[in-house]
């Protein structure tokens, strides 16, 4: 289902005034929300390879200086998420190569510093990750358009899927599909792989357009 972000950030607003209310969940894995939103006239079955970093980076107003690593989450939660995300993508029949080999997507995980999204975040920002990535580089999201949002919970888990085929003459690059875990890395290790990944999972499940 396709959710505007005024919906969105009213319905996360909605599950922060749920916690404190008495006779409801006291578990926050009941009230983790998954929001997935895409480009409706993109063909997702023309893509065949994808890449996905090493490490889930954490986005900040104040990125590093350009070429500098940011920092990451922690490795296990890391790793799981960055698994879930291969394990779906190859079960939709993509195959995984490194970032130098030309991938038709690159799919970006990170996490958000605070409890405002940032899309619109510095072009340099993945350097780290695909070096002389090219001055001036940015994000387009056709058919939908999301900037920033402030009412989701912090420590959200945000991905995109970059058409690494969709540049545009002004140097940006067609982000096709957006997935949001709504504060999924805000307890244990062990709890926040489990809530990571069940939340990538169900990104997919509502994705069914992901399909080679």
């Amino acid at each position: 289902m396709k959710f505007n972000f005024p919906c969105l950030a009213f319905a996360f607003g909605l599950m922060a005034s749920f916690g404190c209310a008495p006779g409801l969940p006291e578990d926050v894995t009941t009230l983790d929300v998954v929001y997935t939103n895409f480009n409706p006239d993109f063909d997702f079955a023309q893509g065949t390879t994808f890449a996905i970093p090493e490490n889930v980076p954490i986005i900040s107003e104040n990125p590093p200086p350009q070429g500098q690593q940011p920092p990451f989450i922690d490795f296990v939660t890391g790793r799981s998420i960055l698994g879930a995300i291969r394990a779906n993508m190859l079960s939709r029949g993509y195959t995984q190569v490194n970032q130098f080999s030309d991938p038709d997507f690159i799919i970006l995980p990170y996490l958000p510093e605070s409890n405002s999204l940032l899309f619109d975040y510095n072009w340099w920002f993945w350097e780290w990750w695909i070096p002389n990535i090219g001055t001036g580089f940015g994000w387009r999201y056709p058919g939908f358009q999301p900037l920033t949002v402030t009412s989701v919970s912090t420590n959200s888990l945000v991905v995109q899927l970059v058409n690494m085929r969709g540049t545009t003459p002004t140097n940006e690059l067609e982000v096709d599909w957006v997935v949001i875990v709504n504060g999924a890395i805000t307890g244990s290790q062990t709890s926040n792989s489990e809530r990571a990944v069940a939340g990538i999972n169900q990104a997919f499940i509502q994705s069914p357009y992901i399909q080679k």
